[in-house]
């Protein structure tokens, strides 16, 4: 339960800014509805100067999503082909990075990618993560165009944005239309960071992919009288879960009688 309300307590102190994400999604989806206008929308959000996400296969490969601009298309382009940067490295360790001088790095921990981003115009580059609870979805990578570090406020911007990508991901996955993810996405009470959560658990724990973990927990919660939120709380608290080798529930309110 206090995980559940410390991410319900970053939904409010956030809230401000996702009522202006969701007002930048609205305005690019008329243009871009599929999805593609959250990469401007990113480079918005934070000020920088480009974004680009990558989404991850079954089996961990990259594969491209969108790009705000040329200059972010051929940084994704060029961590696709080298196999490192700091998309590659977010999705693949879940953990954010930066590099805030590719002319001048403090370490050598991009041999191949760091020069090549250098020649196409990045100057500092950084990769958040695209993940809920232990899926992964892929990572967001942000461009600055001179060498610099993220403010707070950029970084807490980058933190949001991965995580209105991830539900955006799960939104189209559980067929959202086109040209509505904003409107999707703002519907949800208090942002629904728990049902999600828990969907990405499900997943995990049933061998499913999201779209059904979805399905599953939206059906136990009708069987057995309890609101979705309520269920998703208790799977995150790991008091409910899917058994992995029957796919049956394991719930300990759940009796004969009932």
């Amino acid at each position: 339960m206090g995980h559940t309300k410390k991410l319900l307590g970053t939904f409010n102190v956030g809230a401000s800014r996702l009522v202006e994400i969701f007002a930048l999604m609205a305005r690019h989806e008329r243009e871009s509805p599929h999805g593609e206008s959250l990469c401007t929308v990113a480079a918005e959000i934070t000020g920088l100067s480009g974004a680009g996400i990558t989404l991850t296969s079954a089996g961990n490969e990259n594969t491209k999503w969108c790009a705000s601009n040329n200059i972010a298309q051929e940084l994704m382009d060029l961590e696709l082909m080298l196999g490192e940067g700091p998309g590659d490295e977010a999705s693949r360790s879940g953990v954010a990075n930066e590099e805030h001088n590719l002319v001048s790095p403090e370490s050598v921990r991009w041999m191949f990618y760091a020069p090549e981003a250098v020649a196409v115009g990045a100057r500092a580059v950084f990769g958040f993560p695209v993940r809920i609870g232990a899926v992964r979805f892929g990572a967001l990578s942000l461009f600055r165009d001179e060498p610099g570090q993220l403010s707070d406020a950029q970084s807490s911007d980058a933190y949001l944005m991965a995580s209105v990508i991830g539900r955006a991901i799960l939104a189209m996955q559980a067929g959202a239309p086109g040209g509505t993810l904003a409107g999707e996405l703002e519907g949800q009470s208090t942002f629904d960071f728990a049902v999600h959560q828990a969907a990405g658990m499900l997943a995990v724990q049933g061998s499913l992919s999201v779209r059904d973990a979805l399905v599953a927990l939206r059906a136990h919660a009708f069987a057995t009288k309890a609101a979705p939120s309520v269920l998703a709380e208790r799977v995150v608290n790991r008091e409910v879960c899917i058994d992995s080798e029957t796919g049956t529930w394991r719930d300990e309110m759940v009796t004969d009688e009932s």
